[in-house]
């Protein structure tokens, strides 16, 4: 078998149509014994609070949201990827397609695997795609699924 991957990066949001890249990725990771980093990229409300780290550049929530979306996760990686390599990635940026490339280059991944809302027309244009964004700016090869959840 070709390896593909030695490091996954999956991203989500929490809704129902990232399920579909969770499971994805989870899949991609077994079949080549690959660690899976799981990262959410939150994006602040106007006036919260950050946290930056200068070795890293990479922003974060302030303690109180960070210790929630860590909690959630958490979870996601204990039921939804039990058993695999995983790590757990939390940042912040105002753009989540750009924090989703930037994250990948940290991590050095080999894949970034999201699924996609699956919106068209007017949505589309009006909330712009995360996803066509990370295929076009992303470090490495990026694998979209269409979900056909509606969250």
């Amino acid at each position: 078998m070709i390896r593909i991957a030695d490091t996954i990066l999956v991203a989500t949001d929490f809704s129902r149509a990232a399920d579909l890249g969770l499971d994805a990725a989870a899949i991609l990771a077994r079949q080549n014994d690959a660690e899976l980093v799981l990262v959410h990229v939150h994006v602040p409300e106007a006036g919260e609070e950050l946290e930056d780290d200068p070795s890293t550049l990479l922003l974060y929530p302030g303690p109180a949201i960070r210790e929630e979306l860590h909690a959630q996760l958490k979870e996601i990686a204990d039921t939804k990827l039990a058993g695999l390599k995983t790590k757990i990635g939390l940042m912040a940026s105002r753009d989540p397609a750009e924090g989703i490339c930037h994250y990948a280059k940290h991590v050095d991944a080999d894949l970034v695997v999201l699924s996609t809302h699956g919106r068209s027309g007017a949505a589309r244009l009006l909330i712009g795609s995360v996803a066509e964004a990370v295929v076009r700016h992303a470090p490495c090869p990026v694998l979209t699924l269409r979900s056909k959840a509606k969250d």
